[in-house]
């Protein structure tokens, strides 16, 4: 079995309440700082890979939406290598999708600040992202948009609840391109 992010008990989001919390982040934000989106995710571990599927759904969909304030980026299971060059952008915000173990239902998903989450916890990725934005983004306010996974196992398949979050997510971030005229 695939050892998964942990976060912390900290949080209080509910179902639906990152919605509203990553429009906020996003409409508050400075006009001339970059916003990095970045799916994570296995592609052989049913639904680690969500987080990777929907920025991939996302830029699919949104291709005459892009801007170069909003960056979607798709780490899938090697992040690490991802990070220097989103940190040499320097962005005001860092938003990472990822499947997270948070003892759940699955498909919760919250927004996390990443200063939240603690150690020691378990991760799909060779150094915690706790750690990386500690160390290469400092500038950035550094983000987990954290989906509570049906399963880990060895698949190519998101199960239907998964697939259906997520989805509803990637269509969420379309339409909020849309709004800012992206």
């Amino acid at each position: 079995m695939k050892a998964q992010q942990w976060v912390s008990e900290q949080t209080t989001s509910t179902i639906l309440a990152w919605q509203p919390q990553l429009k906020k982040i996003i409409e508050s934000s400075s006009l001339t700082r970059k916003i990095a989106l970045v799916g994570m995710g296995h592609p052989l571990r049913s639904d680690d890979y969500a987080g990777s599927y929907i920025v991939k759904k996302t830029i699919t969909r949104a291709k005459s939406k892009r801007s170069d304030r909003i960056l979607l980026f798709d780490g899938e299971d090697n992040v690490e290598n991802l990070i220097t060059r989103i940190a040499q952008l320097e962005p005001e915000h860092v938003i990472f999708i990822d499947a997270c173990e948070m003892k759940e239902e699955p498909g919760e998903t919250k927004l996390i600040s990443v200063t939240q989450t603690s150690y020691p916890f378990f991760t799909t990725h060779g150094v915690p992202l706790k750690l990386l934005a500690q160390q290469l983004l400092p500038k950035s306010s550094v983000w987990i948009l954290a989906i509570q996974p049906a399963s880990t196992d060895f698949g190519e398949q998101l199960s239907k609840e998964i697939c259906a979050i997520a989805d509803s997510i990637s269509n969420f971030l379309v339409k909020l391109l849309e709004e800012r005229g992206q």
